[in-house]
């Protein structure tokens, strides 16, 4: 039984994966479209997601330090373990460690987090997801926008840096929407049922086109660079790091239904900004494109498991 439903819950991820490489491998879905329904994701369903999910719950259930304690704590031990082990056994600089540790950080909560959060926890895993991600973009780019600034002149100001970094981040959409939805939430705004509904419908588009450009996306990749330390970035972000977060968690006495989600948002692949993050700075681009590609296809094999054991108890 435990397997029919895993089979049920997981084959529609997998399959609008596969289809989504199929279009892209026989030609019918293109880069320059890849990229644009990636922004239109962006732009609108994502947001309605977060919108809609926050708005309809009491605040106080979104401000979860506990949920915060085990998943940035994950992320903070994974961060400098890979740091050292690149610094002290790959020969990287101090900036490409910097670059690639946050590539083993940042998952990519948006495009694959919300759709597999969603459709293996229902609205109680995106409650969690939310809780994680009103932070994980401010804090996390932050971070490693003043270290590796800091790395280039350390005369530098970091205040001017966080204002910098903050101010790029307010027009973000996802942060609006974060926002819009607590606003909404602490005043208990009434929402009309127009929007209600329209907002509905970008929600229930989000999981099949988000994963359809998962596996667009995929297609066409290669492997570049140095492999070695790829693969540490990578099984860092997929296994260590949800590991550390069940560890913590347990430790803290997070309930299951509230750590689960949190477990398989720490085991997702890093997102685009890893790269971005790595062709801004002009540093470990293509170790870091190939971390993105490795974990992404690790992460279809750990997921699965990990759900075997979070999601089907």
């Amino acid at each position: 039984m435990m397997l029919i439903n895993l089979v049920d819950q997981l084959g529609p991820i997998f399959l609008l994966v596969a289809m989504g490489y199929g279009l892209a491998k026989i030609g019918l879905v293109e880069k320059a479209s890849i990229a644009g329904m990636t922004k239109m994701t962006f732009w609108t369903l994502i947001p309605a997601t977060l919108f809609v999910t926050i708005s309809a719950n009491r605040v106080s259930e979104l401000f979860n330090l506990s949920i915060w304690i085990a998943y940035y704590g994950a992320v903070a031990l994974t961060a400098i373990s890979v740091f050292i082990v690149l610094r002290l056994t790959k020969g990287n600089s101090t900036p490409e460690a910097i670059v690639l540790a946050f590539g083993a950080i940042f998952s990519n909560i948006g495009m694959l987090g919300i759709p597999v959060v969603d459709i293996l926890f229902g609205h109680q895993g995106l409650l969690v997801l939310a809780t994680i991600l009103c932070i994980h973009a401010i804090s996390l780019l932050t971070l490693t926008i003043m270290l590796l600034e800091w790395t280039r002149n350390r005369s530098g100001n970091p205040a001017a840096i966080v204002v910098k970094t903050l101010r790029a981040q307010i027009c973000n959409p996802i942060i609006v929407a974060i926002l819009c939805g607590v606003i909404v939430a602490s005043f208990e705004i009434p929402v009309p049922q127009f929007a209600t509904t329209f907002l509905g419908m970008l929600k229930s588009a989000m999981p099949p086109i988000a994963l359809l450009l998962i596996g667009a996306g995929i297609y066409g990749q290669k492997l570049r660079g140095n492999l070695g330390a790829s693969i540490i970035g990578a099984v860092a972000k997929v296994c260590l790091m949800p590991a550390l977060v069940f560890v913590i968690g347990m430790m803290l006495g997070v309930p299951m239904q509230s750590l689960a989600p949190a477990i398989i948002i720490a085991a997702l692949p890093p997102g685009v900004n890893s790269v971005l993050m790595a062709s801004t700075y002009e540093t470990a681009r293509e170790r870091t494109a190939t971390t993105m590609l490795v974990a992404t296809v690790l992460a279809l094999i750990v997921l699965p498991v990990l759900a075997i054991f979070l999601a089907f108890d």
